[in-house]
């Protein structure tokens, strides 16, 4: 489980690599935003808002009239979104828990939680309290990674720092972990434990593209907290050789340019 002041220490990371994270996602933005159909004067809240990026393009997607509420619950990460968005009097930044957020029963029209619902150890609860604050007809789009096998860009470094023992237990698949929805139909359980009926998961590719290895490692350092802590706290001889290893696993994904790793996504649709 990764926990709030976890965020809050790659807050930083995040807000120096934010053009990057978000080139990356992209193609997961467009059909977040594609499959929710957001219309002029609807109401949206985002959980897990991070750098509030993605707020910037709700508040786009339903202008004029609309209005977005984007929260997180690690208060860096809530300092970076108001930052992103001072000047968007249509965006409210909030510091909020996904699990029970304190709002109003059928009070939106669409909620997001891109990249955030993995986190959570009981996902089922935050779906529900999703569903609570969803209007009628109201529409839900959660975004999650699917498995290490698919994440090269993430797990390389994360099986590099497993085999130095800075980091114990295996892959993060266990319920909290990154990994903890990596399946289809995890994700599908979830949704429909939480009284979601009319809902679909798509598979997205991404692609993450370093101009070298040593960018690949400072990245994922930078954004993954409880890697982060773990490496930061690390003997240099010990991040060496992780840096090593991580390059030596993404070898194969060399270009002529740097490196281009591949990455999936996995997309719920829900209404």
């Amino acid at each position: 489980m990764t926990t709030a002041s976890e965020w809050t220490s790659v807050a930083r990371g995040w807000d120096s690599h934010r053009d990057q994270v978000e080139q990356m996602k992209a193609p997961l933005t467009a059909e977040l935003l594609a499959g929710l159909a957001l219309r002029p004067g609807e109401q949206v809240l985002e959980l897990g808002a991070g750098t509030g990026e993605l707020a910037l393009l709700l508040a786009d997607a339903v202008s004029p009239g609309g209005r977005v509420m984007a929260t997180d619950v690690a208060p860096g990460m809530v300092e970076l979104a108001r930052r992103t968005t001072a000047d968007r009097p249509a965006i409210d930044v909030r510091e909020v828990d996904a699990t029970s957020t304190g709002l109003e029963s059928a009070s939106f029209d669409a909620v997001v939680f891109r990249m955030g619902l993995m986190f959570v150890p009981e996902p089922a609860e935050a779906l529900r309290e999703c569903r609570r604050v969803l209007r009628p007809g109201g529409r839900a789009a959660m975004a999650v990674w699917s498995g290490p096998g698919q994440n090269m860009w993430l797990t390389a470094v994360g099986m590099s720092a497993m085999m130095q023992g800075l980091v114990q237990g295996g892959p993060p698949t266990g319920p909290g972990g990154i990994f903890s929805l990596g399946e289809p139909e995890q994700l599908e359980k979830a949704a429909r434990d939480a009284g979601f009926a009319d809902l679909e998961v798509r598979r997205i590719a991404i692609s993450a593209r370093y101009a070298s290895a040593d960018e690949h490692y400072d990245s994922v350092e930078q954004l993954a907290g409880p890697l982060h802590l773990a490496l930061v706290s690390a003997t240099p001889e010990q991040r060496a050789a992780v840096k090593a290893s991580a390059a030596s696993l993404i070898e194969q994904y060399a270009t002529a340019s740097g490196y281009q790793l591949p990455g999936e996504a996995l997309l719920l649709l829900a209404h």
